[in-house]
């Protein structure tokens, strides 16, 4: 397989979900695709100079990270949880739907009250990536990872059952 295969199979694995994080970020739609686009150029530079990238994923994720990190610095209004996230609502009973909305906002409230580790953490791990994964994308040590996600599911617990 040439190396403009790898990565042209990586980029259609992979877009939808770097895509999707860096709008986690907060970023705008038009930024985040940028910013998406920068890091698979840089994977298929690196490709193309013979530099093996072990974990894929994972290493789009570092870079994808470090680009909206750097984002956020020139952009300050980076943290805000996007409305076009939440999934359609499709619960026909009136006094459920209300409930349902009222949860997901406290939880909306919840994530954003968690630090900005803890929170990049647990969507990661949302996405499937496992916390060695994480903990490579994101710079930290897997006990790291598990100390911010295990931090993360107890406070959102405790705000859920309040």
């Amino acid at each position: 397989m040439t190396v403009q295969e790898r990565a042209e199979k990586i980029y259609e694995t992979e877009r939808a979900a770097v895509y999707t994080y860096l709008l986690y970020f907060g970023l705008p739609a038009a930024r985040a695709q940028e910013l998406a686009q920068d890091a698979f150029l840089a994977m298929y530079r690196r490709m193309l100079k013979g530099g093996e990238i072990e974990n894929p994923r994972a290493w789009l994720y570092r870079v994808a990270h470090n680009l909206a990190m750097r984002s956020h610095v020139r952009e300050p209004k980076f943290d805000e949880l996007s409305e076009m996230m939440e999934p359609a609502d499709l619960q026909p009973d009136p006094e459920r739907s209300l409930i349902e909305k009222s949860r997901k906002a406290a939880l909306r409230q919840a994530v954003r009250g968690l630090s900005p580790q803890q929170k990049n953490c647990l969507y990661l791990r949302v996405q499937g990536l496992r916390y060695r994964e994480i903990g490579e994308a994101i710079g930290i040590s897997t006990s790291a990872v598990g100390e911010f996600l295990r931090r993360a599911a107890v406070r959102l617990k405790e705000v859920m059952n309040a």
